[in-house]
């Protein structure tokens, strides 16, 4: 506005620095209901969960006679609406000045907002006069803000020799994709082999703003942006499958977006043999006739072996082609050297010798071409013909006639089965069609349709709405209703359905099932449990290829999380102990961590600890105060972490008294 002081904003010089509101820098008053601000709106695809913001400033009520009689205000609100005030500030009365010169923490948790507004104002309550040419300022720093995400990213486009194919993988085996995210975009790649990690890495740097900007604290999802990772992007993971013993392996490829949410690119079994391979035939030396000796030497193996093993093997048919891996070669007991001393029982065969070839990953086997027919003693490599015996006079041979085996026929009124064609879960681990043991085709229920609609949502406490996303604590029970439609909207009643859960970072898995009412109402009581997502499935007839699933509807479940200490009031050396415990399914092996933070009047709540825990969720430490007096509060926080199927999760403050 011409004629008038505008104000001024700062940026953030760093991720770890600060950024203020500003005006009476140009000497000039300010208009009523002029205000400098700073705006965060979440991305697509997320809102805004939590907040932490440390807050300094400095107000000022002008008291220039009829030139100024308002004061500057701090003001910060959610979504839209300026009047859904978050945190306000201002001067109590006339000429009264406010100054806060250390850090307030403005903190909100459990919040779903699509952007926060912080606004420096030349409050218009009352008159018409401006804003005095004064001094204001707002200054903000350690800001924090938990971005809502809970849907996974999605991968195409697969490629590598890791992508199919029923060959051994040998060496390095890779595996591309591209994947997209509409959130805060595609994060990380994880490769597992039979469920153990293998690697993980960041899919793409986006110039250095997909990465932790607090790497040391156990949390990975901390960015310095909203969006930092790329929505849309390509990846190629590799894996050394000479890490792996030689056989068939589970692989499992991954991919993760910012918000830790996780969706799988590639599952399949994988065979691997990185033992030694043959690249040169092993072959044998030495006179074949009975006696004498034979030696067979190793031949060239690609693999470095570092051990050989031997046998040998006697061939029959003296006359025919042998296959020196044919059934017919049978092994020659205690021949397991590389020479080979001739025996009377190989005249007139052939010997085969087998190398076996072995390094840390495994072994390979290969055989010498089978010998010429092993000499008797006497020279012959045919036994002779036994002497005619006297007056033998062979009997004919009976002649008999094969007969062949009537063929069964079914029996008149017998009753026969078929079976049902298999269902497509739709990736639902244990997924069965309800109506699988009745052949033909029968109906789930009247009025079943193959293209059937069905909306479920949770039951709100009061009243009749839904919801699609809800926060809980690990012992609350949902009631899960919706409503079975065929695509023109008609009811189908009395259908039998199935539940599914997924819990974050694994698979879809059914569980019990539920009847359609009259109406096509669905109604079902999901048992407690941790973050999950949660869909009804429906299977039209009993002949069914394909299950239809409803909307997916997501609960976030709060980690059981307790926090004690061994005195409420300490004295002499002023040392605390504080104990706490993390409960809940997934916790892994290597424990969880656990951010502590105190509280001190004038302060606000400041970490100044990190414990990680047992296997059991448990953990221990001591704290030493610096000051000789006073009132302190302590609490434990639980941040999402891995796998873990919790959300972030504070426990209830404990006071602790410095005498």
């Amino acid at each position: 506005v011409p004629g008038h002081d505008n104000g001024n904003a700062t940026g953030c010089a760093a991720p770890s620095g600060s950024f203020s509101l500003q005006y009476g820098s140009t000497g000039l008053t300010a208009m009523a209901g002029s205000w400098v601000g700073w705006t965060f709106t979440a991305p697509a695809g997320t809102t805004i969960s939590a907040l932490s913001l440390d807050r300094t400033y400095s107000l000022h009520w002008g008291t220039v006679p009829s030139v100024a009689n308002r004061p500057y205000v701090f003001q910060a609100w959610s979504d839209d609406d300026p009047d859904d005030l978050v945190d306000f500030a201002s001067p109590r009365q006339s000429g009264d000045t406010m100054v806060l010169s250390s850090p307030e923490t403005l903190r909100y948790q459990d919040v779903s907002w699509r952007s926060l507004h912080l606004a420096l104002r030349c409050w218009d309550v009352i008159g018409s006069f401006d804003c005095a040419a004064v001094p204001a300022q707002a200054t903000f720093s350690h800001a924090t803000l938990g971005l809502h995400d809970t849907t996974p990213p999605e991968a195409h486009n697969l490629a590598g020799t890791l992508a199919g194919g029923d060959a051994p993988l040998r060496g390095s085996a890779n595996l591309s994709y591209e994947a997209v995210d509409d959130g805060g975009g595609v994060y990380r790649s994880v490769v597992s082999v039979d469920g153990v990690e293998r690697s993980r890495h960041v899919v793409d740097a986006n110039g250095g703003r997909c990465a932790d900007v607090e790497p040391g604290d156990g949390d990975p999802y901390q960015f310095a942006s909203p969006q930092p990772c790329p929505t849309a992007t390509h990846d190629a993971v590799t894996l050394d499958t000479a890490a792996l013993l030689d056989g068939q392996h589970t692989l499992r490829v991954a991919v993760e977006d910012a918000a830790g949410n996780l969706a799988t690119v590639h599952e399949r079994t994988i065979a691997t043999h990185n033992g030694p391979l043959v690249t040169q035939s092993p072959a044998l030396a030495g006179a074949l006739r009975v006696g004498a000796s034979l030696t067979v030497s190793p031949g060239v193996w690609d693999g470095a072996p570092t051990a050989y093993g031997y046998r040998w093997l006697r061939c029959d048919g003296a006359d025919a082609i042998i296959d020196p891996d044919a059934a017919s070669c049978v092994p020659i007991a205690g021949a397991t050297g590389s020479a080979y001393a001739i025996t009377a029982a190989d005249a007139y065969h052939r010997l085969v010798a087998e190398v076996v070839a072995a390094n840390p990953n495994g072994a390979g086997s290969a055989r010498t071409t089978p010998s010429d027919l092993v000499a008797d003693a006497a020279g012959r490599t045919a036994p002779p013909p036994p002497p005619p015996a006297a007056d033998a006079t062979p009997d004919p041979s009976p002649s008999t006639t094969p007969t062949t085996p009537a063929t069964p026929q079914p029996q008149p009124g017998a009753r026969t089965t078929t079976t049902p064609p298999p269902l497509d879960t739709g990736g639902v681990h244990g997924l069965a069609n309800p109506l699988a043991g009745r052949s033909g085709h029968v109906a789930n229920g009247s009025g079943a349709s193959e293209h059937a609609v069905l909306r479920i949502g949770f039951r709100r406490t009061t009243g009749s709405a839904t919801a699609t996303n809800v926060t809980s604590t690990r012992s609350r029970r949902w009631m899960v209703t919706g409503r079975l439609l065929d695509e023109h909207g008609a009811p189908i009643a009395g259908a039998r359905l199935g539940a599914a859960w997924k819990v974050a970072g694994r698979g879809w898995v059914a569980h019990s099932g539920l009847r359609s009412g009259r109406d096509g109402r669905v109604a079902y009581v999901l048992p407690a449990g941790p973050t999950r997502a949660v869909r009804l499935t429906y299977v039209a007839f009993s002949d069914s290829r394909r299950s239809q699933a409803s909307n997916a509807i997501v609960e976030s479940v709060h980690a059981p999380v307790a926090l004690s200490v061994d005195h409420t009031t300490v004295t002499g050396r002023r040392i605390v102990t504080l104990r706490g415990s993390a409960g809940g399914e997934g916790i892994p092996a290597g424990g969880l961590l656990v951010t502590l933070q105190g509280y001190q009047r004038g302060y606000g709540w400041r970490t100044f600890r990190t414990v990680r825990t047992t296997r059991a969720g448990r953990w221990s430490t001591r704290y030493r105060f610096r000051l000789a007096h006073g009132r302190f509060a302590f609490r434990a926080l639980v941040p999402r972490q891995g796998r873990y199927p919790f959300v972030t999760t504070y426990s209830r403050a404990v006071t602790v008294t410095v005498a």
